[in-house]
This record gives C-alpha cells, structure tokens and sequence, in this order.
C-alpha cells in the first residue's frame, strides 16, 4: 500500500469528543467554571430565559459559537432542556443538555468538508492541543486509548482537559457556521493530496511503521500518539488546496 493510501485511513481515526457523559452539565454539584454549585429550584418554573442565563453564566464557548452560529437550534436546544427542567431530575436535564449538543454535532458534522481552511485548520489545531494535553499528563497506554475511544479513555478530567474539549466543540461549530455561509464545494482530497500529507509527515520526521500504527490504531504500539500528532502536524502544514482538502478529514468527530 503507498504512503498516502496509510495516512488516508489514518485521517478517520475516531477520535470521540463529544462522548455525552463528558460534557459539562448545566446543573449539578461540585464547584469550579465546569462544574457549577447546586442551584436550588426556583419557586415558580425555569423558563428558557433561566435556563439561557445559566448557559451563558458558564461561559463556555461551545453554547457561544452554537448561539451565534445557529440561533434555531439554540432556541431549540433551550426549549428542550427548560422542559427537563420543569419535570425532571437534574440528572435528566444534564442528558438532555449534553445529548442536545451531540445531536447537533451528529447533524452538522457533514459540513464540515465545505468550511474555508481557516476554520478547519482552528479546528484541526483544537484536536492537535487536546492530544500534546493527553500526551503530557497521561501514560503512552492511556493516551493509545484515548485515541482510539476519546475521553471515555480519561477516568479523571481535568479543568484543563474539559477546556480543550470546549476549544474542540467550539471551533468545530464556528467551522459549521463557516461552511454554511461559504457556498463552496465539498472539498475531496485527492491521491495527490495524500501523497503530500504522507511527503510532509515522512519530512517530520515520521516512518512507516508509524503510518502503519497509525492506519491500525495499534494500542500496542508506544508512539502511536507522537505519530498522530505528526500527522496532524503534517496536515496542518499543508498549503493552498491541497491543504484546504486534507484538512476536513482529519478534523472530523467520530
């Protein structure tokens, strides 16, 4: 198999960042930006006014980029989770809350492919930090795991992993918006465009038992993570269309 035929399943390795269990709840116990003191319920109902200013109280950037970038759905998702509100538990309003955002996630992912390459590339970067962040904290076993089942693979996350998951979702709403504006096509990488990638990944420094690693998702294999993180390197330093066409790929969320 050729270099880029390697990275070319190298660009769908799952990465799950928006496992519903990893999401910062609305309401809940524990302090701190992510995890936010208990509320007490209110006398009267929440409305969606309440549940709004909880949402932008957190300051979290993904509510940010998905309000700005698709207002019906924010109103959407505000209504939903008002409604869990009224009747349910608090564990109940934090699925919903969570579930909301992967359901959007799951329905704009598509998208993705016609965003200009100044967004795919932010989002690109976003996922290159998170995984340095893994890399840096975590054993080269736990890291192997996170690339292949995301954050499930973190048993105890961090303000500053649960930052970088903010950044990932965030960027990759800002590149929805972007895309819908755009009116480009769908960008498609070509074999010349594989080759690049595999031609700058090599000038990294990157061999071929790390595409091979790579293309398989070997757990076994220690530098799994250092080589994805060349590859996204690799992407990201491509230029022109070629660039604009890798880059989508190795973005998307599984």
């Amino acid at each position: 198999m050729s270099r880029w035929k390697w990275l070319q399943v190298a660009a769908v390795v799952p990465l799950s960042f928006f496992e519903v269990k990893f999401l910062p709840p609305l309401f809940g116990s524990a302090g701190g930006r992510y995890h936010h003191e208990t509320v007490a319920r209110p006398p009267q109902p929440m409305t969606t006014a309440d549940v709004d200013a909880e949402i932008r109280k957190q300051g979290l950037q993904i509510f940010k980029a998905i309000a700005r970038e698709f207002p019906d759905d924010y109103d959407a998702m505000l209504r939903k989770i008002t409604a869990a509100a009224q009747t349910g538990s608090g564990t109940e309003v934090r699925n919903v809350s969570r579930q909301a955002v992967a359901d959007l996630r799951q329905r704009y992912t598509p998208l993705l492919t016609s965003a200009p390459d100044s967004e795919v590339s932010q989002a690109l970067s976003a996922q290159l930090d998170m995984l340095n962040h893994v890399m840096a904290r975590e054993t080269p076993a736990t890291c192997n795991n996170y690339l292949r089942n995301g954050p499930d693979a973190i048993s105890a996350p961090g303000h500053d992993f649960l930052a970088h998951l903010d950044k990932i979702g965030a960027t990759l709403f800002n590149a929805f918006g972007a895309a819908k504006r755009s009116g480009l096509p769908a960008a498609v990488p070509s074999d010349q465009d594989w080759s690049l990638v595999a031609d700058a990944f090599i000038r990294s420094g990157g061999a071929p038992v790390e595409m091979d690693a790579i293309a398989n998702v070997d757990q076994d294999f220690e530098g799994l993570c250092p080589a994805v993180a060349k590859f996204y390197a690799a992407a990201l330093s491509l230029q022109g269309e070629p660039g604009w066409h890798i880059k989508p790929p190795c973005s998307t969320p599984s």
